[in-house]
């Protein structure tokens, strides 16, 4: 049976090799898969959300096994490596009149990650939520700026190279950032 969604998602990649996201429209879409407009709404509600779609399906599967302190650098690493291979994808909409939608995009799903990893290296410290959201938030912009900065600049370093430098920087920084929140905690606690 025909997977609608995929051959939509592959219709948008092919049309994104040579064009912004924001040139591209539903009737495009639907006269390259040969279907009505109906069937292209009963799967998404505009094309934002069939980008959306692409995303959350791929990203999902370069990130899933590397949400630890271990391997968060793979998962990382695997996240630009997605991205370089779907640069036309990116680029374009990125350059379209939505770049928020990528911007935002991305710090979901880097929070969501960083979270795992700080979650897990806030076992045994007195640490409240907000703290633990705090801390997130700050690794999520970095890890986000430094791609957003990446892709504004046409992708051009090694996706290896980059993370090299990030881990170098924060090796060892999500658990002191933790460890601080906690001494500040007791601190605070002996009055």
């Amino acid at each position: 049976m025909r997977n609608l969604k995929n051959d939509f998602a592959e219709a948008v990649k092919k049309m994104l090799d040579s064009k912004t996201l924001d040139k591209i429209t539903v009737t495009d879409i639907v006269n390259d898969c040969k279907v009505s407009r109906q069937a292209f709404y009963y799967h998404f509600s505009d094309i934002y959300d069939i980008i959306e779609w692409i995303f959350k399906q791929e990203t999902e599967y370069a990130l899933e096994k590397h949400r630890n302190i271990e391997t968060w650098q793979i998962g990382y690493c695997n996240l630009l490596n997605w991205l370089k291979d779907n640069r036309s994808l990116v680029i374009n909409t990125y350059k379209s009149i939505q770049r928020e939608y990528i911007e935002n995009f991305m710090y979901h799903v880097l929070f969501t990650y960083i979270n795992q990893v700080v979650e897990e290296q806030a076992k045994g410290f007195n640490v409240s939520s907000d703290q633990k959201e705090f801390v997130t938030k700050y690794f999520t912009l970095s890890f986000n700026g430094i791609a957003l900065d990446w892709i504004r600049n046409g992708m051009k370093e090694e996706p290896e190279k980059i993370v090299k430098n990030i881990e170098v920087l924060v090796r060892g920084d999500f658990k002191k950032a933790l460890e601080k929140m906690h001494a500040e905690n007791l601190r605070e606690i002996k009055g």
